[in-house]
C-alpha cells in the first residue's frame, strides 16, 4: 500500500468513527481541563534527545495525579533506559512510521485510556494512535496539522523552552506539581560500570548529530584532542556514539593519532551509555541525545550551538554545571534540514572551544 494513500485511509476511517459516534473526543474552550484522568497515555516517541526533554512532563504527570496508571508509548531502541522508572506503569513500544501501527493501536485499546498528551510524536501517527486509541482527552502542544481539528483543544504558541512547552500540557490537564529536572530509570548494571571504569574522568567528545547542519567538523575536535593532550599527558579522549558514527572517530584518530584517544561509537549499547557518560569529566558534544542524557545524569558539559537554539532545547538544570557556546548561524542555510551542511557550526572557533573547556578542565 502507499506510503501516502494509507495515512489518508487511517485519517478517513477516523471520521467516518467519529460521525457513527463510535469515537468522542471532547472538546473545550478553556484550561485547564476539569477532569480527573485514570489512565493517561503520553506520547514521547521520538529521539533519545526528544524523549529525555519529555521526562520532566512524565514525572509531574505521577506528582500531580498519583492515582492515575501512566502509560508511555517509547521507540523500542530507548525503553531499556525506562523500563524501571518509578513515573512509568507501562510502556507501549513504537517501531516507526506505520510499522505494526495497527497492533500498537489494539496495545493502546486496551489500556483504555481517557486523556491523551502528545508530549513529542511523529506527525500524522501521533495524533492517528491517540485517537484510536480511545481517549476522549487529547491535547498536544501547538501545531499546525490539519489533525488538530482532534485535539480537545488548541494550545496558545509561545517562546519557551521545550520543556516548559510539555510542561503546559500537564498544567492544561490540571497537574500543579511539577519538576524542570530528566531523568532516567535507576543505574544498577555492575559490569556496565566496571567496563568503564577505565575511563575514570576522561573527556568525551560527541561528534555525530542527528543531522550534519549540527555537527561541529571533526578537524576542530581533532585540534581541540592536541590541546587537551599536550597540556593534560595524564587525561584519555573518549569519542561516544553510534555505529554510523564510527566513521568520524576514525577521522579524528587521523588527524590526531594517539593512544589515549579512544573510538567507541558503536561499542557501547543504550543500556551501557548511562556509565560511559558517568565515567566522563566533561562531554564536549553538539546538540544531541547524549547531550541531554549526560545533562539528566548530572554530568558537566560543553555544548555548541550555531544551528539552533540552546535557549530553547539547551541545559535547563543544574547550570552551574554546564556550559553553552552559541553563535548566530540560524539563518546562514534556507534549505531543508536534511539539505544544509555545516557551515553555521563553524562560526564556532577552536579558540571559542578551547576557552570554555580550559575553564571545565
Amino acid at each position: 500500500m502507499s506510503k501516502r494513500l494509507l495515512p489518508r485511509l487511517i485519517d478517513s476511517f477516523i471520521d467516518l468513527l467519529q460521525k457513527t459516534g463510535l469515537l468522542f473526543i471532547q472538546k473545550s474552550k478553556t484550561l485547564p481541563l476539569e477532569i480527573e484522568p485514570g489512565t493517561i497515555l503520553a506520547v514521547a516517541n521520538t529521539a533519545l534527545g526528544d524523549l529525555l526533554l519529555c521526562t520532566p512532563a512524565l514525572q509531574s504527570l505521577r506528582s500531580s495525579f498519583p492515582n492515575a496508571k501512566i502509560a508511555v508509548l517509547i521507540h523500542r531502541r530507548y525503553i531499556p533506559l525506562f523500563e524501571k522508572c518509578s513515573y512509568i506503569d507501562t510502556i507501549v513500544p513504537y517501531h516507526g512510521g506505520y510499522r505494526r501501527f495497527f497492533s500498537t493501536v489494539m496495545t493502546l485499546r486496551r489500556l483504555r485510556p481517557d486523556t491523551a498528551l502528545i508530549f513529542h510524536g511523529n506527525a500524522p501517527q501521533d495524533i492517528q494512535l491517540c485517537a484510536l486509541s480511545g481517549a476522549t482527552h487529547l491535547l498536544k502542544h501547538p501545531t499546525r496539522s490539519p489533525l488538530r481539528r482532534l485535539l480537545s483543544v488548541q494550545l496558545p504558541g509561545k517562546k519557551q523552552h521545550t520543556i516548559e512547552e510539555k510542561l503546559d500540557l500537564v498544567r492544561a490537564i490540571g497537574g500543579k506539581k511539577l519538576t524542570t529536572r530528566m531523568a532516567i530509570g535507576p543505574m544498577r548494571n555492575k559490569s556496565a560500570e566496571k567496563k568503564f571504569a577505565p575511563f575514570k574522568d576522561a573527556v568525551g567528545f560527541q561528534m555525530g548529530a542527528a543531522d550534519r547542519y549540527k555537527m561541529w567538523p571533526v578537524e576542530y575536535f581533532a585540534e581541540i584532542a592536541k590541546r587537551i593532550l599536550d597540556q593534560y599527558p595524564d587525561r584519555k579522549i573518549v569519542l561516544t556514539g553510534i555505529a554510523s558514527e564510527k566513521y568520524l572517530g576514525e577521522e579524528l584518530m587521523k588527524l590526531c593519532p594517539d593512544s589515549r584517544i579512544h573510538n567507541l561509537c558503536g561499542d557501547t549499547s543504550i543500556e551501557e551509555l548511562p556509565y560511559l557518560l558517568k565515567s566522563l569529566s566533561v562531554l564536549l558534544t553538539n546538540d544531541t541525545g547524549t547531550m541531554h542524557l549526560a545533562i539528566a545524569l548530572e554530568v558537566p558539559t560543553l555544548s555548541l550551538f550555531s544551528a539552533t537554539l540552546a535557549e530553547l532545547i539547551g541545559p535547563y538544570q543544574d547550570r552551574h554545571l554546564h556550559r553553552v557556546i552559541q553563535k548566530d548561524g540560524l539563518d546562514i542555510q534556507k534549505l531543508p534540514k536534511k539539505k544544509r551542511d555545516n557551515r553555521a557550526m563553524k562560526l564556532i572557533t577552536v579558540d571559542n572551544v578551547w576557552s570554555e573547556l580550559e575553564k571545565m578542565l
